[in-house]
């Protein structure tokens, strides 16, 4: 008998020890754009169809799960920096482009006082270009990037998202012709309406699972994501990055009277969000301007609501660019974007994996790194 008991207790570690490690499986991070055209939007004015800009032009990038094999190589910075300058120039039909990822490199090094730009272009990424897709049905996220922003603002994020089984597509803040966003509603829709058709040009793809979906916006995407999210089915979560949805009023007035403009409109008026809602929000040690007053967004939420304020983190902590610079060039992190990134995909976990982790990874951050607003 008690050897029975014995060989019960041994089958029943291997069994724990193998589900443990089938749980802490990783894959690759493979990355790949999709170029599409919406012909039902015009984004040249005055032009016609021999125009290549006549309609309106989508340059979907993808992190996803993949099996990268020996001969795929990870990116460098300068490969995903580098689609700025391309776009730029694509985009506006010139050469308006050229050096523009040079000159980002500088500014970021310059703005984090870490690395220079040679050593930051040269950061290996883990993102493998075209790397094979696992073949499986993952759950999608839909990343939509900050003010001016382009896909790569957190592709650290997404590498992490794509080896935890997500496949994730970066909707960049692009706007009506030559591409600068404003914070006019018309330049707003054209953001979220990128997201909307996005999901139709990647219903071929077979690793995606179309019933679950989640939406992250950062800064200004934090409020085309809400948008977006009351007009995509099936979207089980949203995440905002200290998002542009809790509009503070008395920065300027020009932007108090466009964000008025947006939340008048039908779009947003009429706007009811049922599925549960992540707000990260910044805490900077130090914040002399004070506001009027601020938008109080939750009056669109009927789900679940949790709002935490990340201590002493920066708006631009929400973006990986910071923890990027500081990696490259070796110098001492701050950890905030760490604990931006572990909250966020637990959360995503949460509601689209079923993981039930995300109140323990709460307890475990709690008044040490976050406070619950």
């Amino acid at each position: 008998m008690n050897r029975i008991i014995l060989l019960l207790m041994l089958l029943y570690l291997v069994s724990c020890n193998t589900t443990k490690k089938q749980d802490e499986v990783l894959y690759k991070a493979g990355f790949k754009t999709i170029h599409a055209v919406d012909k039902s939007r015009i984004y040249k004015p005055n032009t016609d169809t021999t125009d290549y800009l006549h309609y309106r032009p989508l340059d979907i990038d993808v992190w996803y799960p993949a099996t990268a094999s020996t001969t795929d190589q990870a990116f460098l910075f300068r490969n995903i920096l580098g689609l700025f300058d391309q776009r730029a120039n694509y985009y506006t039909a010139s050469t308006a482009g050229n050096g523009l990822s040079q000159q980002v490199a500088q500014l970021f090094c310059t703005g984090f006082k870490c690395a220079d730009t040679s050593t930051l272009l040269n950061y290996r990424t883990s993102s493998f270009k075209d790397a094979a897709v696992v073949e499986s049905k993952f759950p999608l996220m839909i990343y939509l990037t900050a003010y001016n922003g382009m896909s790569y603002e957190n592709f650290s994020l997404f590498e992490t998202l794509a080896q935890k089984g997500f496949v994730v597509v970066s909707i960049s803040s692009i706007g009506r012709f030559p591409g600068d966003m404003t914070m006019k509603k018309e330049d707003l829709m054209e953001q979220v309406n990128d997201a909307v058709v996005t999901l139709n040009v990647l219903k071929p793809e077979t690793n995606i699972d179309f019933t679950k979906i989640g939406i992250v916006g950062y800064s200004w995407g934090g409020l085309a994501g809400a948008v977006a999210a009351s007009k995509i089915p099936n979207v089980a979560c949203l995440v905002s990055l200290d998002g542009s949805e809790f509009h503070h009023y008395g920065e300027a007035k020009e932007e108090d009277d466009d964000f008025d403009k947006i939340k008048n409109a039908n779009d947003f008026k009429n706007m009811q969000l049922a599925m549960p809602y992540l707000r990260l929000e910044s805490s900077p040690i130090d914040s002399a301007h004070k506001k009027d007053a601020v938008y109080n967004f939750l009056e669109k939420l009927s789900g679940d609501k949790q709002i935490f304020k990340i201590d002493s983190a920066q708006h631009e902590d929400f973006g990986c660019m910071s923890l990027v610079v500081r990696v490259a060039g070796k110098c001492k992190d701050n950890n905030y974007f760490n604990t931006i990134s572990k909250l966020a995909v637990s959360f995503l976990e949460e509601h689209l994996k079923n993981k039930n982790t995300f109140s323990q990874t709460i307890a475990g951050e709690i008044n040490k790194t976050i406070s619950k607003k």
